[in-house]
């Protein structure tokens, strides 16, 4: 799937994968292409959509979008870090 924003120069594109485990299945999402200064933004977010999704799948409600989203960003913010300095 390939993504952009009419604000933002270029696209990104993001892949899922689902494969059989046994009586599960497992999700593989890669996403690349998306402004290395939002990184951390977009890592966060991504995690919050999966979470939300897992929440729906297992009949749950789902956490709060806004607050789940600002416990997970300062984690990936020192991972785009990492990224930033290579």
């Amino acid at each position: 799937m390939r993504t952009w924003d009419a604000e933002e120069p270029g696209e990104h594109t993001m892949q899922v994968t689902l494969t059989a485990d046994g009586d599960q299945t497992v999700l593989a999402l890669e996403e690349r292409g998306m402004p290395l200064d939002q990184l951390a933004a977009y890592g966060a977010g991504l995690q919050v959509h999966v979470e939300d999704l897992s929440a729906h799948v297992r009949g749950v409600e789902r956490r709060d979008t806004r607050e789940r989203w600002s416990e997970l960003l300062p984690g990936y913010e020192t991972l785009a870090a990492e990224v930033e300095d290579r």
